[in-house]
């Protein structure tokens, strides 16, 4: 059976699984489905058309499934959905889809610490990492194994690649590549995502492969366009080469150039 402390306030249509944690003060709503396994610590709040995996961790004050901070949104149905294994610390939030029976999607196994937010329709993929008061805008997408640090924004419709990393305090308004790192307050790449690369478990050879993609598209001085024909000619064709250039290939809001002395590529 469920545990529900006595002042939570839980709809009786609402679906709640064996094993879940309900602790004081939380708000359930009657769209609800919540899986096994999941804890509710305290404070938060649950509604909307939610539904959640097994063996999430919900601390106080998070709140998932509000309608969406847009002025489109005219209430009719939408959704958030949410995988397993997820942490959501102090405050965290995320909204519903604007347009109707559209949705935002959490993958698994993500830990999204104090004030994150995910923001309508945006796709959060698995293990991403939203340090404090990381903010997704609306329709964003972000990849697995990516990493938002403190104080980071992508702008609406933007999207993060696999196993790309975004700096402190640092906002982006076009695309991050997968691989990538975004250290600079300009806007800008700033070298590959090395550490990252590393602890997912990706080969030596798979690296040294990769160090030679950025060293073409972002330091040969080449276009885009160019600098995406050296890459198909030259490399071999691995699933890390394939991600990468169909992520640039498209890309709507075009990729983040390199730092300043190579902007020239993109002219």
């Amino acid at each position: 059976m469920a545990r529900i402390h006595q002042t939570a306030v839980v709809d009786g249509a609402a679906e709640i699984a064996e094993n879940v944690e309900i602790g004081p003060f939380c708000v359930i709503g009657p769209d609800v489905v919540i899986g096994e396994g999941c804890k509710l610590v305290s404070h938060c709040s649950v509604i909307g058309h939610t539904t959640l995996g097994e063996n999430n961790t919900m601390f106080p004050f998070v709140s998932l499934g509000t309608a969406p901070q847009d002025r489109e949104f005219e209430g009719r149905v939408s959704y958030l959905r949410i995988g397993s294994g997820n942490i959501f610390r102090e405050g965290f939030t995320a909204n519903c889809g604007t347009m109707p029976e559209t949705e935002t999607v959490i993958g698994n196994d993500c830990f999204c610490m104090t004030n994150s937010h995910v923001g309508h329709n945006s796709k959060v993929g698995d293990r991403v990492v939203l340090v404090n008061d990381a903010l997704l805008g609306g329709y964003t997408e972000v990849g697995d194994n990516a990493l938002l640090a403190g104080l980071t924004a992508v702008h609406q419709f933007c999207r993060v690649g696999t196993l790309a990393m975004i700096g402190g305090c640092c906002a982006i308004s076009k695309d991050l590549p997968p691989f990538m790192t975004c250290f600079s307050r300009h806007n800008t790449v700033s070298g590959l995502n090395l550490v990252g690369m590393k602890r997912s478990g990706m080969n030596l050879a798979t690296i040294r492969i990769v160090k030679e993609l950025y060293r073409l598209f972002y330091r040969s001085g080449l276009n885009v366009s160019h600098a995406l024909e050296r890459i198909a000619a030259e490399l071999e064709p691995i699933p890390e080469v394939s991600e990468f250039t169909e992520f640039v290939k498209n890309s709507k809001r075009g990729v983040l150039p390199g730092k300043q002395d190579h902007r020239h590529q993109f002219d």
